[in-house]
């Protein structure tokens, strides 16, 4: 059996427990309207059909004179398979599928204090990852799940200053809770299994201006701010029976985690103009600010209320700027039914070189169509479909530790189905 040091202990719990990449793509959800998600999110920043716009841009309500609420979900199903997967460390299936589907839910109300005066309210997922692995995975001490949730809570205000100027501001309280799980390399002792897991508040806000200089054209400017939520945590671990009492003594055990994730800001500009009555274009860019993740700094402690820490650790992250750029259009068919069409781009935050199994990002292609069915004035619905075509991705882990070298090349798509109802009175 090879013994290690405490801190050697430490050391490899911070790179199997708690891998900082799992944080650090964090994995942006766009999906937070169904009747913008039909046009690929173009134009959203300056107003789409109903309230859900105000997740991009609070400013947008003063659109609506009525009282609103709308309910949606967003079934994502995405595949992220790993071909040809070697580690040089242990053996396993050279072929894993780490995606399975989640239910994003959102939820919107707005009041109508005034022609003028807006009051809103959302519920919201902005960001989130799910990836799982069979726990014979060649990568297993990389990663096996890795499960990041987190909701926004945001009370909204939004004025209409004259016929061309609105502005909106919101305040976002995010909960965040996290999930990660791998498998340890023990060497001559057989292997181990990790599981941290850790929750946080975080507070952030939302500020918008919306421009409508003719009846025709409608501009929207959004922003979102980061959020830095303050982790804290434990990992616990499984470990092979005779060998137990002797890793928990090198620092195997129960321990206390924390860091500081500072989630990034995005800044948001959509345009919409109407062609003919029952024509219209739209077209948005964004850009969101991942270079916020320069260095992830992790603690361990033995008592993190006294402050008492085992191991501190400094991980660089080398993730980029992205760029989020698309196009649509709507057709008012009729009074009952509306169609919409889109297209976009997305940019992975991540390249070959940092692309790690806990976030195989890749950059990615969106086709979208969508419609809308009045029932009555005050009801209606909306359904959204979504393909995302996804370049292949390699992964080339180098690790000298116990996890090893991991590599192999990731074929990605997602599908996205959404459902809403609007309900205006």
């Amino acid at each position: 059996m090879t013994l290690f040091p405490r801190s050697a202990a430490l050391t490899l719990i911070l790179a199997a427990g708690f891998a900082p990449q799992a944080f650090a793509a964090g994995f942006q959800l766009r999906e937070q309207s169904t009747s913008s998600q039909g046009n690929s999110f173009a134009g959203v920043s300056a107003g789409g059909s109903d309230i859900s716009s105000m997740f991009f841009n609070p400013a947008t309500m003063t659109q609506f004179n009525r009282n609103e609420v709308v309910a949606g979900a967003s079934l994502v199903v995405p595949s992220a398979e790993l071909r040809n997967a070697k580690s040089s460390v242990t053996t396993g299936p050279a072929t894993a599928d780490a995606g399975y589907a989640a239910v994003l839910p959102s939820l919107y109300a707005m009041w109508n204090l005034s022609p003028d005066l807006k009051l809103g309210f959302s519920v919201n997922v902005p960001f989130g990852m799910a990836t799982k692995y069979d726990s014979d995975f060649v990568g297993r001490f990389h990663a096996i799940k890795s499960d990041l949730q987190m909701i926004d809570l945001s009370p909204s205000i939004a004025f209409r200053i004259n016929s061309q100027w609105s502005v909106g501001a919101a305040f976002v309280a995010r909960s965040a809770k996290a999930q990660l799980t791998n498998a340890l390399n023990l060497g001559a002792a057989g292997e181990g299994f990790s599981d941290m897991s850790a929750n946080s508040w975080g507070y952030g806000y939302r500020l918008g201006v919306t421009w409508q200089p003719t009846p025709a054209l409608r501009a929207g400017l959004g922003y979102q701010s980061s959020v830095t939520e303050k982790l804290r945590g434990n990992v616990t671990f499984q470990l092979p029976g005779a060998a137990a009492p002797t890793y928990q003594a090198l620092g195997f055990r129960t321990t206390n985690v924390g860091t500081d994730l500072k989630l990034p800001s995005t800044l948001s500009l959509g345009v919409n103009y109407d062609l003919t009555k029952n024509v219209s274009i739209q077209a948005e860019v964004s850009r969101t600010d991942w270079s916020c993740f320069g260095v992830l700094d992790i603690s361990f402690y033995d008592n993190i209320n006294e402050g008492l820490y085992l191991q501190h650790a400094k991980t660089e992250e080398h993730w980029r700027d992205t760029y989020f750029v698309s196009l649509g259009a709507t057709w008012r068919a009729s009074e009952a039914w509306t169609l919409r069409a889109g297209v976009a781009h997305d940019q992975s935050a991540c390249n070959d070189t940092y692309r790690t199994p806990r976030i195989p990002d890749c950059d990615r292609t969106w086709i979208s169509v969508g419609a809308s069915h009045a029932f009555t004035k005050a009801l209606s619905a909306d359904i959204a479909l979504t393909h995302i075509f996804c370049e292949d991705g390699a992964l080339n882990v180098l690790d000298a530790s116990s996890k090893g070298n991991l590599s192999g090349t990731y074929k990605n798509q997602i599908n996205i189905a959404s459902v809403a109802a609007r309900y205006r009175f």
